[in-house]
């Protein structure tokens, strides 16, 4: 006689129950990864809503700034107000308040978009990294009143209004950090055309005295009638020689 096989002994486990399949890892990834394509759409998809919040919001800045400007250059500084500005930038005068509080804070915007502009068009310029003192500071003047020409009325309002003790533009917090952060890209300008030992005391004090002198170039340049402000360019070269000139001397004692 042959012997009976024995059957394979059943899989232990409750009686009467039926045994669990296995969960291949295959099945696991494929929800896993779908579970993190998920995640990455949805994240993918909520980027540019912020973006798109973002560039709105730039541009109505920019639409507030540019009524104002308009109707400070046509109607004057102090004749304009909010809801002019805001009517001519075809918003809410609450909008106007969401962005700047007062017109003057308006003003401060223009004025570090010019502070802005200038310094990163004489950074940009690789042929003034090796320019004499002179040169950069005459590429930095000639860069913000480039910028200024479009409103000169403007201009000449904002220093008036700057003597008021009460003006924003004038001492305020605001108006002091954007001249301190003019000044202290001049002083690296004084700091990189002259040599370490030739730094003195004229070296440290001369930011401060460029601003006096800048206003004044100011003044002269609304006051210049000459076709294409060529006194002032003339006047900003042969003064700015003259100042860093006695720099150097100052240095060389």
């Amino acid at each position: 006689m042959t012997a009976r096989k024995r059957a394979a002994p059943a899989p232990k486990g409750r009686k009467g129950s039926t045994p669990r399949k296995r969960v291949t890892r295959k099945s696991s990834t494929r929800k896993q990864g779908t579970s993190e394509s998920s995640g990455r759409t949805k994240s993918t998809l909520a980027a540019p809503k912020v973006g798109r919040r973002e560039k709105s919001k730039d541009q109505i800045r920019k639409r507030i700034v540019s009524a104002a400007l308009q109707l400070f250059e046509s109607k004057g500084f102090d004749a304009t107000t909010t809801k002019q500005i805001a009517t001519r930038a075809k918003i809410a005068e609450g909008t106007v308040f969401n962005y700047f509080e007062t017109k003057e804070d308006i003003a401060l915007h223009f004025f570090e978009l010019e502070v802005d502009h200038a310094i990163d068009t004489v950074r940009a310029d690789p042929r003034l990294r090796q320019a004499p003192l002179e040169e950069k500071l005459f590429a930095l003047v000639q860069t913000q009143l480039d910028y200024l020409a479009p409103h000169e009325r403007f201009i000449g309002a904002s220093i008036v209004a700057a003597l008021r003790p009460s003006s924003k533009l004038g001492l305020s917090v605001q108006s002091l950090a954007l001249r301190n952060r003019y000044l202290t890209f001049v002083q690296e300008l004084i700091e990189e055309s002259t040599p370490e030992d030739g730094m003195n005391m004229l070296s440290w004090v001369a930011p401060q005295a460029f601003w006096i002198y800048y206003c004044g170039v100011l003044l002269y340049w609304l006051h210049d009638g000459s076709a294409g402000k060529q006194s002032t360019l003339a006047f900003l070269d042969r003064s700015l020689k003259l100042g860093v000139a006695v720099l150097r001397k100052g240095a060389v004692q």
